[in-house]
């Protein structure tokens, strides 16, 4: 079943900004589905998204935002430090009839302007590696000061050791930047060593001190649910033959099994990635 219509999605594609890189191979359809199942979906399963408001940062192009907004969510602060990047976003949530429903806000993630309680869910997808290791506590600091009952995050686990970022050398991302480039120059992938500072599982505690974990492995709260997200469009990495993902990786699934068992709301500690869902404490 098709979410937006072809006339749409060639209005969209057309836009400058999305017409450049990976962006004129990107399914459009496949990218808005990948985020309803992956994040949208969660959110529903703890509110009547038609009574709360999203607050997406960083937004990019809006995908988050308007699966959300398609879903029946009431609406939604696009945030995004890009100017250029967030208009594109505003005009494709006009092509898609919801901009009615949005807010942009040109600002950081750890300088967003919003008040205190201000949103009902705050998401943050793969956004907290690129914002600098001096900015880190502030940004979470800031995701947990303005979101009253929900916090979805995903940025890569940078105790595990190879992530789906940078050059995804075994262990480079362990190095100091300097020996990072050395590390990637054999291989042919100095161009893509671009410094992101990712993050370990203590980073959250300031998110930790009104929130705490509620999903069992990544943003879902049972491994048949994980299993279930199966087959999907992966709206990411340069080569689109390769974002279509039929079933998960055995080896990685075998893995996430025993994770999910041992540490339940604690398996993003040893996951690839810190992707989970926080919820209020009863007693923040």
């Amino acid at each position: 079943m098709r979410l937006i219509s072809p006339p749409h999605a060639r209005q969209i594609r057309a836009l400058p900004h999305l017409s450049q890189g990976n962006y004129p191979s990107l399914d459009i359809d496949g990218t808005i589905d990948f985020m309803t199942r992956r994040y949208v979906t969660p959110m529903a399963q703890r509110y009547d998204l038609s009574e709360v408001t999203l607050a997406d940062g960083a937004a990019g192009y809006g995908w988050l935002s308007v699966a959300f907004l398609l879903r029946g969510g009431r609406d939604a602060i696009l945030i995004d430090p890009d100017a250029e990047r967030l208009e594109n976003a505003e005009e494709i949530c006009h092509i898609l009839g919801v901009a009615n429903r949005c807010r942009f806000v040109n600002r950081t993630l750890q300088d967003t302007g919003l008040d205190n309680d201000s949103v009902d869910i705050f998401a943050s997808i793969e956004t907290l590696e690129h914002v600098g290791r001096p900015n880190i506590r502030n940004c979470l600091g800031e995701i947990a000061r303005i979101s009253k009952g929900l916090v979805i995050l995903t940025t890569p686990n940078r105790l595990f050791p190879v992530v789906a970022h940078d050059t995804r050398l075994p262990f480079a991302h362990w190095l100091p930047r300097p020996l990072r480039r050395l590390y990637a120059w054999p291989f042919g992938r100095l161009s893509e060593e671009y410094g992101n500072r990712f993050l370990a599982p203590w980073d959250l505690q300031p998110l930790a001190r009104k929130f705490e974990p509620d999903s069992r492995i990544a943003t879902f709260r049972t491994l048949d649910e994980l299993k279930r997200f199966y087959p999907h469009y992966l709206p990411y990495g340069s080569d689109p033959a390769h974002r279509f993902r039929q079933r998960p990786n055995p080896l990685l699934w075998r893995y996430q099994t025993i994770i999910a068992t041992l540490l339940s709301t604690r398996s993003y500690w040893l996951a690839p990635n810190l992707a989970s869902v926080w919820v209020r404490r009863e007693t923040a």
